[in-house]
């Protein structure tokens, strides 16, 4: 059962005639929803990093990182860079043209768009910049492309362009524009488009059914408010079973689900189903590695965040992984300061120790679970429980003897101008449970008031519409195992 710490007190009680219906959590629930769910969370997705449930646990309740819609599917815009550069579709000049633009004369470029006008100096990307040209003349459109005249800004009649930067695929970019004295004429300016993106919500569903025997264990259990304060309440064992397999279902399906519209229900009705983080990132920076070093992560979060954002600022990540793989971090952080010739001395004594073995002992060590790199970058370790369940993963690594899971690295950037770049949805008023009761209900045996049916049980249903929202993937990423 997932636990806040050593605060949480859990043992089994005999049963209390004096119980009433609203400490039952059930009938609190529907009394208060908006207060007892927010403890809930609380209960069963514990607020720290080690908690069975990080990402709920860390998004749920917060305005900015729980976002309430009206419908099942939500679309957004995501804006590019204003600049791209443009890419030569085919050589158009003469085969025999060995040396285009010598002796100052034009030449042409064939490129995807048409972007540039008269005046606009480009180049073919190279490092020193001496390829620049010039467009002289306005645009001409060549089949599926773009036809530019361009002129070297060269005085020397020696110069001319490498055929190379001719051939189909080579990219070229403005860097500036040149005019003459009393010109009419002026540089172009790029604007990109926002990309529209639409995402969709999950149905996801739960019940139990209890005995009128079985109904009768019951917990008492410790419940934080706000405050941090406890409070003490009464709750059946079912259900305090039934509740963290359902919080445990819901974290599943932020990682896990997938999408599909064409999956029917039993009505006939087309099952809701949405894409969770791993699909998301599967467009996103995914890399299979067999070794795991720090000089890896760091050309790995290279690629995600050049020339993005600048060093020192905002290069803030935070990587879920499992238990192996917190351990497999730790190893490369260790080996990377041991080969690094930079020695410093650590404080790894934490005190005594108590020991039948020693009057005097002592007690040693430390772990890596945060990385602060070059240019302003840090990784945050993060337990995902999930990653280390052997009841749903059971490929092992034959190096390890663990399961493959445990040693992914899923690579999560929250950090956004719109609050979170990572956040949990949810359809309005789409959370609904209730009781079916029989000769006996969650609050005892019948006593002359309709029954659903006259067996001595009763069973619980909860229906909810989620999903997980990733405003910008290419700012988030994996690293896989791949022992292939």
């Amino acid at each position: 059962m997932a636990t806040l710490g050593s605060k949480l007190v859990t043992k089994e009680m005999e049963w209390n005639s004096n119980m009433t219906e609203l400490n039952h959590l059930g009938k609190a629930l529907i009394a208060k929803p908006a207060k007892i769910e927010g403890k809930m969370n609380q209960l069963f997705s514990a607020q720290n990093i080690y908690s069975d449930n990080p990402l709920s646990s860390a998004l749920m309740g917060d305005k900015k990182t729980e976002v309430e819609i009206s419908g099942t599917e939500w679309e957004w815009e995501l804006k590019g860079a204003n600049t791209r550069p443009l890419v030569v579709l085919e050589n158009v000049m003469p085969v025999a043209e060995t040396q285009p633009g010598k002796f100052k004369s034009t030449f042409k470029i064939k490129l995807d768009k048409n972007w540039y006008v008269p005046g606009d100096v480009i180049h073919p990307g190279t490092s020193n910049k001496k390829y620049q040209v010039r467009i002289q003349d306005e645009v001409t459109r060549h089949g599926d492309g773009w036809v530019y005249t361009v002129r070297l800004m060269s005085d020397n009649d020696a110069d001319f362009m490498p055929v190379k930067y001719l051939k189909a695929g080579t990219k070229w970019a403005k860097l500036f524009s040149n005019y003459e004295e009393a010109s009419g004429q002026d540089g172009s300016t790029q604007f990109s488009m926002p990309i529209s993106l639409r995402n969709q919500l999950s149905k996801i569903r739960k019940k139990y059914k209890i005995t009128d025997y079985a109904s009768q264990e019951v917990l008492a259990v410790a419940i934080p408010d706000s405050k941090g304060k406890f409070h003490n309440s009464w709750m059946k064992y079912a259900e305090v079973e039934y509740w963290q397999q359902w919080y445990r279902e819901v974290e599943a399906l932020y990682w896990y689900g997938r999408k599909a519209d064409s999956v029917l229900g039993a009505n006939g009705r087309k099952v809701q189903a949405g894409p969770g983080i791993q699909e998301q990132l599967e467009d996103s920076h995914v890399h299979k590695y067999t070794h795991l070093t720090t000089t890896l992560i760091e050309e790995y979060l290279m690629d995600i965040f050049y020339s993005r954002t600048k060093p020192g600022q905002g290069r803030n990540i935070k990587a879920y992984t499992g238990e192996f793989g917190m351990l497999q971090f730790h190893k490369a952080v260790q080996d990377w300061m041991n080969k690094s010739g930079f020695v410093k001395n650590f404080e790894e004594f934490s005190g005594s120790a108590s020991s039948p073995y020693h009057s005097n002992a002592l007690q040693a060590g430390f772990q890596f679970t945060k990385y602060n790199m070059a240019n302003g970058a840090t990784l945050e370790l993060i337990h995902n429980p999930l990653y280390d369940d052997r009841s749903i993963n059971f490929e092992i690594d034959p190096v390890t003897g663990y399961p493959v899971e445990s040693q992914r690295f899923t690579f999560l950037d929250f950090s956004s101008d719109s609050g979170s770049n990572v956040k949990l949805m949810k359809k309005k008023d789409s959370m609904a449970f209730g009781y079916v009761e029989g000769m006996t209900g969650p609050y005892g045996p019948a006593s002359g008031k309709s029954m659903a049916h006259p067996g001595e049980y009763y069973s619980m249903h909860v229906s909810k519409s989620c999903g997980v929202h990733i405003e910008d993937v290419t700012r988030c990423g994996e690293l896989i195992l791949d022992r292939n």
